[in-house]
């Protein structure tokens, strides 16, 4: 997606989608202790709560308030939380625990989890929200009923068929 034509390494598309992405994930980060979003259950429950307060602690420093992108992002490059929610899981990222990188990259960084690799049954660092556990839970499959096709209502003659083949015969003597 990123390498053609608005994605190449010179245009500055990838690094504007990723810093997108992190201060989206920044925000719903700041609203989790703020708006009492933040009923997680699982291994890593307790370590995402006590997270995420000094997050919101370290974000509302001396009662300024965190509203543009800009300091945001600082915030977030200074005191990232490692708490990453998704759709099936919240990863309250410990590079020791992680499942998904069970060796460290040849650079010796461990640095985010890597969701495509992510076992959430067996992984300690998991969270659950709500939303999580409901999309997480397995869900009914509803089949149709598929119609019947209806057969003919007599059978198809060919005109070679044997009966046709007699009629001719008789018909033309």
């Amino acid at each position: 997606m990123f390498e053609d034509y608005a994605g190449t390494s010179d245009s500055g598309f990838r690094a504007k989608v990723e810093a997108e992405q992190a201060l989206e994930r920044g925000e719903h980060l700041l609203a989790l202790p703020t708006h009492h979003q933040h009923d997680l259950r699982g291994p890593a429950a307790d370590e995402a709560a006590v997270r995420l307060t000094e997050f919101r602690q370290r974000a509302d420093f001396a009662g300024a308030v965190v509203t543009d992108p800009h300091r945001l992002r600082r915030v977030l490059g200074r005191h990232d939380p490692k708490v990453y929610p998704g759709t099936y899981v919240t990863c309250v990222f410990n590079p020791d625990k992680a499942l998904c990188q069970p060796r460290a990259a040849p650079t010796g960084e461990r640095q985010r989890p890597a969701p495509p690799e992510c076992q959430p049954l067996q992984c300690r660092n998991v969270a659950l929200t709500v939303a999580n556990a409901a999309a997480l839970a397995p869900k009914p499959i509803i089949s149709t009923p598929r119609r019947a096709t209806a057969l003919p209502s007599r059978p198809f003659c060919s005109p070679t068929s044997p009966t046709e083949v007699t009629r001719s015969a008789t018909s033309s003597q």
